[in-house]
């Protein structure tokens, strides 16, 4: 038992070198996110809401998106593999969503007796949320989830903790705005070691033009501190009176101390309409860690 302890402390305090435990919950996870910076809060809802805002699916025009995403994330030194699968459905003022979310590190490697390769154990973290949304008065609704995650740092080192977001979203005109406070739970305990989910708060303004939605966002992140994201979705084919443009692009830069959190990085992003079908990909750069990141995404809402 003291050496499990002794490795698990050990394991920890290299994550903490780096990052917060389950970077998962707090890393965007859907190509549209991953285009604009990590923001989300106050952009109108998508398949993937439950993860952002969930209150933006109450004040949608729409009844019902899904959608499942692939990440190949911080290629150096060495890439995670992410999906993350999301839906939304609503009926008058009441909105219901989930999401799904999983992060797989590459296995660690080591030789047998006679030098052959093994396979070691690659670790992992999970995350899979409900939520509800209310739209209270026209323009402003308010959200609840309840979310389980899971992770294991090495084999016999897993953990297992409950946390929950509230948000709210306010649309009035050609503004949107909202705020949230994710992963509030307290503790994921790895056998007798525990160490705080990383919990946060995010609040952010978008502006909305016939051709453009700008956006801004900042969050605090629980022993990380301030981060901050500004991004544009362009749609320049769009016309007054016609229905949604085939083509969006996207493009942002996000603020983030390098050794904490979310380090800085530029993205940009492409999504593409056909008939209810949504693709969306988005691409970061400019981060020693996260650049040549890529995501991809296909979802369906009418």
């Amino acid at each position: 038992m003291k050496r499990t302890t002794t490795i698990l402390l050990l394991l920890l305090l290299a994550l903490g070198a780096r990052a917060q435990t389950l970077p998962l919950l707090y890393n965007p996870t859907d190509p549209r996110s991953m285009a604009m910076g990590g923001a989300g809060v106050a952009l109108d809802a998508n398949a993937w809401a439950a993860d952002a805002n969930l209150a933006a699916a109450a004040l949608s025009t729409q009844t019902f998106a899904a959608g499942v995403a692939y990440d190949y994330w911080a290629p150096t030194p060495l890439p995670d593999q992410r999906v993350a699968m999301g839906g939304w459905y609503r009926s008058g003022a009441l909105a219901f969503g989930l999401s799904g979310r999983g992060s797989y590190a590459r296995p660690t490697e080591g030789a047998g007796p006679a030098g052959e390769p093994l396979a070691g154990f690659a670790p992992y973290d999970l995350a899979l949320a409900l939520g509800a949304a209310w739209m209270a008065v026209p323009g402003l609704a308010f959200s609840a989830s309840a979310r389980i995650v899971s992770s294991a740092l090495a084999e016999n080192l897993t953990g297992t903790a409950f946390c929950a977001d509230i948000a709210l979203q306010y649309a009035s005109g050609p503004v949107r705005a909202g705020i949230a406070a994710a992963n509030l739970g307290g503790n994921i305990r790895f056998g007798e070691v525990a160490t705080p989910l990383p919990a946060l708060v995010r609040g952010g303004v978008t502006y909305t033009s016939l051709w453009a939605d700008v956006t801004g966002e900042v969050t605090y992140l629980a022993q990380a501190g301030l981060m901050a994201t500004a991004g544009v979705e362009a749609r320049p084919l769009e016309q007054a009176g016609q229905p949604r443009s085939w083509l969006a692009l996207r493009a942002a830069y996000h603020y983030g101390p390098a050794d904490r959190g979310l380090p800085a990085f530029g993205s940009a992003g492409i999504g593409l309409y056909f008939s209810g079908l949504t693709i969306d990909l988005a691409v970061l750069f400019g981060s020693p860690t996260l650049g040549s990141s890529l995501s991809a995404g296909l979802s369906y809402s009418f």
